[in-house]
């Protein structure tokens, strides 16, 4: 005959968990918590930046595409001290442009599927100046974008390019002249002499080049 099973062994096996046995795993869930949340977060802030550079890089291209297409139909033959994008607002200090909702920043916009709600809280560039007559800006450099800033959404990290790539590294940090002189002429690297002048192709900021907070606020990051 089978042996009967004493019953405290069977009231032990239907207990369930005891509380130190909770207690336990909730500290076991608490410490990878710990380690797992900030690496989530970590990883989904990296997926963002790297969408905005993206979304950066698209508008790059869409608006390098749409110089070409005005160094073609100019010849490279502009008026001086002119903005080279037409419509843009009168130029302020250093030739400066606002040419947000111009024909051209329509098109950059709508080529790199950055409008309506998608449109950057601030995409600025720099192009070789067309306010210096300094021997190394070519008429080819007035078309070319040597320096630019994205800001995809107000809250989002201000990214840059320069010298080909982009990163969230400014050259002009905190009046930094390093790179970039305080006449807007690179001081070092491979536009060493070069001059560049400022245009604005979208701006959410509230703020412009005759505010005097606006460098201020790309200066400081």
């Amino acid at each position: 005959m089978r042996k009967k099973i004493p019953s405290k062994f069977n009231n032990r096996k239907n207990s369930g968990f005891t509380l130190v046995e909770l207690i336990v795993v909730l500290v076991i869930l608490a410490i990878l918590a710990a380690i797992l949340i900030p690496a989530l977060m970590g990883y989904i802030d990296r997926a963002k930046k790297q969408q905005y550079i993206l979304n950066a890089r698209n508008a790059m291209t869409a608006t390098q595409a749409g110089l070409v297409d005005l160094y073609a139909k100019s010849g490279g033959e502009v008026a001086a001290n002119a903005s080279i994008i037409p419509g843009s607002k009168t130029p302020g200090n250093n030739g400066d442009c606002d040419a947000t909702n111009t024909d051209f920043a329509k098109k950059v916009l709508e080529t790199a599927d950055l409008t309506g709600d998608n449109e950057p809280y601030c995409y600025m560039i720099a192009v070789g100046s067309n306010y210096s007559t300094t021997a190394k800006v070519t008429d080819k450099d007035k078309y070319t974008v040597f320096y630019a800033l994205y800001i995809d959404k107000e809250d989002s990290p201000h990214i840059y390019y320069y010298n080909g790539d982009w990163s969230d590294n400014n050259p002009r940090k905190n009046n930094s002249n390093k790179i970039l002189s305080g006449t807007n002429e690179f001081a070092s690297g491979p536009y060493k002499g070069k001059k560049i002048q400022y245009y604005l192709i979208s701006n959410k900021s509230g703020k412009d080049f005759s505010n005097n907070d606006f460098w201020g606020w790309i200066k400081k990051d």
